[in-house]
């Protein structure tokens, strides 16, 4: 059974909750593992020292902003991968690679550097203690200093998933924790042959687990740099795609930074409390991360495949595992709040200040289910906008704001925010989900799957002719009438539709890939999942057309595809602009506007998707045999292709 078959299967056709219970546990576990990771620090420094503690928590925005460059850097290699593997071209995938570790050192050593100068500011922006101003400074030098191992695992961990290979990225996950987990009470107290270092001990045990990740994915994740001269393009490239996943988590930094800063009004305690909230945080939502990671590939497919059922049946089926689940959470945090914080700490005022914040922030539990998967299922859909607006509505418009505005009532009354904000977040994802249930593509869509089957036709051997061109020029029709008169199949709508049987996705989501691409982000959509499911389809059925004999293929960039091929003409239909927007109006009976704008649009999105798949430029007359200006009429332009295939017949 090939993958496009059994993604179809699994994805478009299993029972949603038996998905979800089957690649949940994997990633639950990698998270639980991460959990720990994030726990064991505070557990041990909260036995040695008050102040260390409250340095965690004030420290813990720059850990998040680094994960964030590192992951996001590794996020925009990915994409490029997956992006140039779904096309075949392996060795153009392999460049991005190869650029990875350079540029994972160089954002290293810009990073560790700003920190070494900027950490005792930064300390002393967030609190007034000289004690903890020293343990700020200790712990975080180290972390940022020695970070290059975060970095390089960051990189080379994308690499390896773009390749498909997620068992050897989860090894170096867990062996990572492992390490850490062990040396923090060795170098925190001095057990053993190890010195006592306390704060700096726990910094050297975080750094020692990432450098001990990174050297088990080095193996499998290190590729050879590529020519010098292509760096510029390829890392703006990696920029550009990673750019969102940066920003986006980014986000979260700066309005856990705006809050401590809400907090240290208060006291260093105030501070220690919410830090202790994210640590327990991390725990608690292990669930709901899985199955924020899990929904993604379902959704994705499906929508693709336009059964929309199963897109809201999904959504539903999350919604419903992640409230039970959630509700755990709940009732630990409304019933045994001090018990959990005397984990970490025997202070009674942090005790005291975060049993009253557990039990507001334990309020905010359910409906911070939807508020953090609504997001998820937009993004998955393809609507990143809509994703987008509600993460910056949650991290950015609501928590920094409403945190000032309640602390200006009292402490207390700040811990209202948590459930306020999430019930805002989760009202304003219901309003987007009503706007996605009205889209004709969503409206519209059949309750079955109706495909309609298509076959690839009897042909000869003989000449294949491919067709390239421009909106309105005709080239559609030219081909056509070539066919006929050559007596030989033709295929346009036809390679959709066969395509859609190969992969099991929706005609009209194929039909429409150029359509809906966003211009800007080109290969980051084409990286998608389905979208990527789809070009490979596309590729497979133009091969197997290929293999049956003479015909005749227009768009789809048949051409590159049969780039390896012996008796193919690959031929380019143009026209000038005023002819084609003319015949545009005349044939979809759009006003002149529409005719100018459709015109634009279509042949931008032609030439994006060449670009992306043969990384030749669409239309340049040096990648085709023939290039005809169509201005003279469908019959004649179809005379001058028949006229040279009969000459190329000869050579």
């Amino acid at each position: 059974m090939n993958n496009l078959t059994s993604e179809t299967q699994f994805f478009g056709q299993e029972k949603i909750s038996k998905i979800l219970l089957k690649i949940a546990p994997p990633v639950m576990l990698a998270q639980l593992i991460q959990a720990l990771y994030n726990i064991v620090d505070s557990l041990f420094i909260g036995k040695y020292s008050d102040s260390g503690l409250t340095a965690l928590s004030i420290i813990y925005p720059i850990q998040l902003l680094m994960i964030a460059i590192a992951v996001g850097t590794g996020v925009g290699i990915n994409t490029a991968m997956s992006a140039k593997f779904g096309t075949g071209e392996e060795e153009k995938a392999k460049e991005y690679a190869g650029i990875g570790t350079p540029l994972a050192i160089a954002l290293w050593l810009v990073f560790s550097v700003f920190c070494w100068f900027f950490m005792p500011v930064f300390a002393r922006l967030s609190t007034s203690s000289s004690e903890v101003i020293k343990d700020v400074i200790i712990y975080g030098r180290i972390v940022c200093i020695f970070s290059f191992g975060l970095f390089l695992e960051s990189v080379w961990t994308k690499v390896l998933q773009a390749e498909g290979n997620m068992k050897v990225p989860m090894v170096a996950q867990i062996f990572g924790a492992i390490v850490n987990i062990v040396l923090d009470p060795l170098l925190i107290f001095g057990l053993w042959i190890f010195p006592e270092m306390g704060i700096a001990g726990a910094a050297v045990a975080t750094v020692a687990g990432q450098i001990a990740a990174a050297i088990i994915v080095m193996k499998k994740g290190f590729y050879k740099s590529p020519a010098i001269k292509i760096y510029g393009r390829k890392i703006a490239e990696i920029f550009r795609l990673g750019l969102p996943n940066i920003l986006m988590q980014s986000a979260y930094t700066f309005y856990i930074f705006g809050l401590n800063m809400i907090l240290a009004t208060f006291s260093d305690q105030a501070v220690t409390a919410l830090g202790l909230y994210y640590k327990w945080q991390t725990f608690f939502f292990i669930p709901l991360g899985a199955m924020q990671t899990c929904i993604v590939p379902i959704v994705s497919f499906n929508y693709a495949a336009r059964k929309i059922h199963r897109c809201k049946q999904t959504l539903t089926t999350s919604i419903l595992f992640g409230l039970l689940l959630m509700a755990v959470g709940t009732l630990c945090f409304e019933t045994i709040p001090g018990q959990m914080l005397s984990v970490f700490t025997s202070d009674r005022v942090v005790i005291d200040i975060g049993s009253v914040g557990f039990r507001f922030i334990g309020v905010s539990f359910l409906p911070m289910v939807t508020s953090l998967i609504f997001p998820v299922f937009f993004q998955a859909i393809g609507s990143s906008l809509k994703s987008a607006l509600l993460t910056v509505v949650r991290t950015v418009i609501l928590f920094v704001p409403l945190g000032y505005v309640f602390a200006q009532f009292g402490l207390t009354w700040f811990w209202l925010t948590y459930p306020i904000t999430e019930c805002i977040t989760t009202a304003v994802g219901f309003l987007f989900y009503k706007g996605f249930t009205e889209h004709p593509y969503v409206k519209n869509a059949p309750l079955l799957s109706e495909q309609t089957e298509s076959v690839i036709q009897p042909s000869k051997p003989g000449v294949i002719i491919t067709i390239a061109r421009q909106h309105g020029s005709g080239g559609k029709e030219i081909g056509r009438t070539v066919a006929e008169r050559l007596g030989i199949p033709f295929y346009y709508k036809e390679m959709t539709a066969l395509a859609a049987q190969e992969c099991g996705l929706d005609k009209e989501f194929i039909s429409n890939l150029n359509k809906n691409a966003p211009e800007r982000l080109y290969n980051l959509y084409l990286s998608k999942g389905p979208v990527r499911l789809a070009v490979i389809a596309q590729h497979k059925i133009i091969e197997k057309i290929a293999d049956n004999g003479s015909c005749v293929i227009v768009g789809r960039a048949a051409d590159y595809v049969l780039k390896d091929r012996e008796k193919v003409v690959r031929i380019f239909i143009h026209a000038p602009e005023e002819y084609r927007i003319r015949r545009v109006m005349e044939i979809y009976k759009d006003s002149r506007k529409e005719a100018e704008e459709n015109v634009k649009r279509s042949d931008k999105a032609r030439a994006n998707y060449y670009k992306h798949i043969s990384s030749n430029r669409w239309g340049d007359e040096v990648n085709y045999d023939l290039v005809v200006d169509s201005s003279c009429g469908v019959e004649k332009a179809s005379e001058q292709i028949l006229q040279f295939i009969s000459e190329y017949k000869l050579r």
